[in-house]
């Protein structure tokens, strides 16, 4: 705002000095660009939830890890057989440990099998503080695939159990911006018994509901509105709850623009009002402040050393994952074409289901006609391929089996064939294969609360779309491990209590207010806030010893 103001007195300057001077054309100049600056301020509130939504649709950079843009999959290095089984190297059988009594946060702590001596190559400094700062902590993460793991009543999305008696948490309102009774929406529960480690004031046991605002703008933590607004947090010492269905009058997701629908919706669908479902699982970590939080100025290379040591837990906790050593990740769906083919424009060809398993399941066929229906509906019109893709959406979405017809499924890919053929030229075909890839990673989204349908899913279609799942710990340059570990992928993963694992919130180290819970946007569960954003509840220590969880701030801090 204060260059906004210094920028509009050096316009009233020039104006100013034009009229003086007798240039009236140059001073009528200056005058359109101040009105046009102001004009600019005032309506920008009015216009930026649009211009979000229309930019997160547009095939830039910062939309390839939320949208999933493929590479060209049609090279001879691509030439494989999608259902060719993966190498897998057989772990060693760890015992588990079992789970400690409530004790004090302390480097010993922490889990074994994560680093906590002294970091290779790190600055001795940071080393010394790490004596003194170093604090444990929780990552929550989604077990990939879903089906392998024995999941608890832990979660992402889905619907919350609520505990008996407890109604849907609703905002008080505020003014015109917050209507009175409004619903929040459920982001995820926490069994503490679930968890490996908790500090000392968290109970052994009983269940933690997550809640917020998720609307266009998630503007929480506005000093003039009250903290109920924005989130809610519900603790079910118990275990009383159940499974609760959504009120009538929660609001759609992100104000009716969430990616589903964006993507998928059709009209008279009703807009997405829950996130999909996913179970957690957990690890024990160890974490330092970020430099900015300090009570005195970081020293030299802390910020390097942090990230390493930020590495080395994510390597330990996330570098075994079946999907992690994989050579290629890639949907490997579709004939492969020479260069000159390419430039030709030949047609892309969706190859047989006997070499692919394409489309996996009947939700797979529903998913890839509803994108294309959203997406390409006047070249479906132009082809005269509308009703019959619509028929094709209707038996499949009739269908309650995850297994999929051997004849009804080749005459699908028939008539999506003939459909490429005829709409497809050589740039067309680039954002059909594209499209029908996200219909793809929406299915293995989807596994996530249906046990059945993900066991249907063959191991390379995980592969795949590993990429938005687990914590991806390879570089653009498929360098294993690098020191920045989000750099594709974004988090895939969470956290509970320790030092934030973000530059985006500080927390003084001695501060009354500690972390209780990081929701970072994740891409697999399509839980994105804004730009990569994340959420912050924090609780006040003395909360945290009277094991009260009404009090819970919260702050959504954006990229």
């Amino acid at each position: 705002m204060v260059k906004f103001a210094l920028y509009l007195l050096v316009l009233v300057i020039f104006a100013y000095g034009s009229l003086k001077l007798g240039l009236p054309k140059l001073h009528f100049v200056f005058l359109v660009a101040i009105l046009g600056s102001v004009a600019g301020m005032v309506m920008w509130p009015l216009f930026r939830p649009v211009l979000s939504s229309i930019g997160s649709l547009l095939p830039t950079s910062a939309n390839r890890n939320q949208d999933a843009e493929p590479q060209d999959i049609n090279e001879g290095r691509f030439q494989k057989v999608l259902t060719k089984e993966v190498k897998k190297t057989p772990e060693p059988r760890v015992e588990p440990e079992p789970k400690p009594e409530t004790a004090t946060v302390s480097k010993e702590e922490i889990a074994p099998e994560l680093p906590s001596g002294p970091t290779p190559g790190a600055d001795s400094s940071f080393e010394a503080l790490r004596a003194d700062f170093a604090r444990s902590a929780v990552y929550a993460f989604r077990p990939y695939p879903p089906h392998r793991a024995q999941n608890g009543r832990s979660k992402i999305g889905g619907l919350p159990d609520l505990p008996k008696g407890v109604a849907w948490p609703t905002a008080p309102g505020h003014g015109d911006q917050i209507k009175p009774d409004l619903p929040l929406h459920f982001l995820a529960q926490i069994d503490l018994a679930d968890l490996p480690w908790r500090p000392k004031d968290i109970p052994n046991a009983g269940m933690l509901l997550f809640f917020g605002r998720f609307d266009e703008n998630l503007s929480w933590a506005e000093s003039d509105v009250a903290p109920e607004n924005d989130i809610r947090v519900i603790f079910d010492p118990d275990y009383t709850g159940t499974e609760t269905p959504i009120p009538k009058s929660l609001p759609p997701l992100r104000d009716g623009n969430y990616h589903f629908d964006l993507l998928f919706g059709l009209p008279g669908d009703e807009k997405t009002r829950s996130f999909p479902e996913w179970p957690l699982a957990f690890v024990t970590a160890e974490t330092m402040p970020q430099s900015s939080a300090l009570p005195f100025d970081a020293p030299e290379g802390y910020d390097a050393a942090h990230k390493h040591m930020l590495t080395e837990q994510l390597k330990a906790a996330f570098g075994t994952l079946e999907t992690d050593n994989v050579e290629h990740r890639e949907f490997h769906l579709f004939q492969p074409r020479t260069e000159q083919e390419r430039a030709e424009g030949k047609p892309i060809v969706v190859r047989p289901h006997s070499e692919t398993g394409f489309p996996f399941a009947p939700r797979g066929i529903a998913l890839i006609c509803r994108i294309l229906r959203n997406r390409h509906a006047a070249k479906l019109e132009e082809t005269s391929f509308d009703t019959c893709f619509e028929d094709w959406q209707g038996q499949a979405e009739g269908s309650n089996a995850n297994s999929i017809d051997q004849r009804m499924v080749n005459a699908f890919i028939e008539d999506l064939n003939d459909f490429l053929a005829r709409a497809a030229d050589k740039n067309y075909g680039t954002y059909l294969k594209s499209d029908i890839e996200r219909a793809l990673h929406r299915l293995v989204t989807e596994a996530g609360s249906n046990p059945d349908l993900a066991k249907h899913l063959p191991e390379a279609l995980y592969v795949a779309a590993a990429d938005r799942h687990p914590v991806f710990l390879k570089d653009a340059s498929n360098v294993k491990c690098p020191d920045y570990p989000r750099a594709r992928s974004s988090n895939s993963y969470h956290q509970l209590f320790g030092h934030p694992s973000s530059a985006q919130l500080n927390l003084s180290p001695n501060g009354p207010d500690q972390l209780l819970f990081q929701l970072f946007s994740d891409w697999g569960a399509e839980m994105s806030m804004g730009d990569g954003g994340e959420f912050h509840f924090m609780i006040n220590e003395s909360d945290l010893n009277a094991q009260v969880f009404e009090n819970v701030s919260a702050a959504h801090c954006a990229r």
